[in-house]
């Protein structure tokens, strides 16, 4: 039995990586599926925090946008677990657009591929609490 998986998802992960770096969103919403759930840590403490379907995860960023400021964003394994899904994992370093208020925080963060490469499942996962009391006054 094989375990060398035939579509690199990692490799498209990384490149989504690099264009949220440079802020191309239109890029990363290029591989998302009609029908991905994306997820975003923190709903109802959290701006961007939610679920959103397909193109609507445009929201997750304009959100995100509007509520932090990303200092750093540093991706340090990018892992396929099998030919549709891939584990990633990071840290992080924001500051909140309402306080001035820094968040530094780990992450991990999962995503799954259908047949075409597309994105149908994203979630992300970091201190959630961290990020919520530095947007508080």
């Amino acid at each position: 039995m094989s375990t060398t998986t035939l579509v690199n998802n990692a490799a498209t992960v990384t490149k989504l990586y690099q264009a949220f770096g440079r802020g191309d969103i239109p890029y990363i919403l290029s591989h998302i599926a009609d029908n991905c759930k994306w997820i975003g840590s923190g709903e109802g403490s959290l701006p961007q925090g939610g679920t959103y379907t397909g193109k609507d995860a445009v929201n997750f960023f304009i959100r995100l946008g509007e509520s932090e400021e990303i200092n750093a964003f540093n991706p340090v394994s990018v892992n396929n677990i099998n030919d549709n899904e891939v584990a990633a994992f990071g840290n992080m370093i924001a500051t909140s657009k309402i306080t001035g208020k820094k968040v530094v925080s780990d992450w991990a963060m999962h995503w799954k591929f259908n047949e075409e490469g597309k994105v149908v499942y994203f979630q992300d996962f970091f201190d959630t609490a961290a990020a919520y009391i530095a947007n508080q006054q």
